[in-house]
């Protein structure tokens, strides 16, 4: 009789089954704040990724003859904004410029730095020619006219680097890789864009 005596004493606070609704709480605050602090850091996650200017494939060499004229190229790279990837998309537009007897080439962004209009260029021309406000640009990407341009500085250069490829059957081929940066229009500084 002494044992049916000892299981009928009332369970003092603090045993183990307190402890086991505070675990079972305890669970169920870990089971539901797990995936809505996933959910945040997801939704948080473009304002702590840095942007990178894209090192972008614009022609072959052999493309860009050393007749020190201007060649028009789109720029084609995958896009990404804050939470969607799109590949393959064009995000610009550049000259590149040979002067004879040199290789590598000056890139000139196609984008008039007044506006945002695309520059343009017709062969037999001697200027590039912003058609929005007809600023005039030298082949060197200098204004025309100076300071007297609508235009707040000259054409925006980029970054252009050549990287040679294994053509088929053994021959080569150069590739021009440009560091194509979007620069704000309507400032004398150059600052890219966001």
């Amino acid at each position: 009789m002494a044992s049916s005596k000892q299981s009928q004493q009332p369970i003092a606070p603090g045993t183990s089954a307190s402890r086991r609704s505070f675990v079972a709480v305890l669970a169920g605050a870990v089971a539901i704040l797990t995936p809505l602090a996933a959910g945040v850091a997801s939704f948080l996650s473009p304002l702590f990724r840095k942007s990178q200017s894209p090192t972008v494939r614009v022609a072959l060499l052999s493309q860009v003859p050393d007749d020190g004229m201007p060649h028009f190229f789109s720029v084609v790279a995958d896009r990404q904004d804050a939470w969607n990837r799109y590949l393959q998309q064009r995000i610009g537009a550049v000259y590149l410029v040979r002067q004879p007897g040199r290789l590598v080439p000056t890139a000139f962004t196609a984008k008039c730095p007044h506006a945002g209009c695309y520059v343009g260029y017709t062969p037999g021309d001697e200027q590039f020619v912003c058609p929005c406000h007809t600023s005039t640009f030298n082949f060197d990407g200098t204004r025309a006219r100076g300071d007297e341009e609508v235009a707040p500085r000259d054409m925006d250069t980029l970054e252009v680097e050549l990287r040679e490829l294994a053509g088929i059957e053994g021959q080569q081929a150069t590739e021009v890789l440009v560091k194509f940066v979007d620069y704000q229009t309507g400032r004398k500084d150059q600052k890219p864009s966001a």
